[in-house]
């Protein structure tokens, strides 16, 4: 009865790490990067109209409601019938160091992309400035870039 047990307890064992060990690859790529120099695009705005019904917009940053000590920014790219991706940089700039949070998001007909960062803010403190940029890319190729910011207490 135990050298039963003691072999299926060796099988299970061995059934397992099978399975975890097992040639099942999972690649995750990186996202495409912002241009460095997305500043000296000129003029950029919170919204980018790629023309009927297509659009970019990144959101101000602003202090979560869900989750305490957070700063949330939302951004989101729309074109109806057609493929969209939406790359999104949230930075946080206090005392001349920049910190920045990118994701990507890709999708058909819309996509939208939460990022946030922790909230570093102190009273007493002067407000910490957020910047959020974002490059929205259509399926045709059109690209088109978004900028705001807000300086934040939390």
């Amino acid at each position: 009865m135990r050298q039963m047990k003691r072999r299926r307890l060796i099988r299970t064992i061995a059934i397992a790490m099978v399975l975890t060990f097992s040639s099942t690859q999972v690649s995750v790529a990186e996202p495409p990067p912002l241009p460095e120099d997305i500043l000296s695009l000129g003029p950029l705005k919170y919204l980018f109209n790629f023309g009927v019904q297509c659009e970019g917009k990144s959101d101000l940053p602003h202090i979560s409601r869900h989750k305490p000590g957070t700063v949330n920014v939302q951004t989101r790219t729309t074109c109806p019938g057609k493929g969209v991706e939406i790359t999104t940089r949230l930075t946080r700039v206090y005392q001349g160091t920049r910190l920045s949070v990118t994701k990507s998001n890709q999708g058909s007909g819309r996509t939208t992309i939460n990022v946030s960062l922790n909230c570093i803010w102190r009273k007493g403190t002067k407000k910490i400035r957020y910047e959020v940029s974002s490059v929205h890319r259509l399926s045709d190729g059109r690209i088109g870039y978004t900028y705001n910011f807000q300086d934040l207490e939390c």
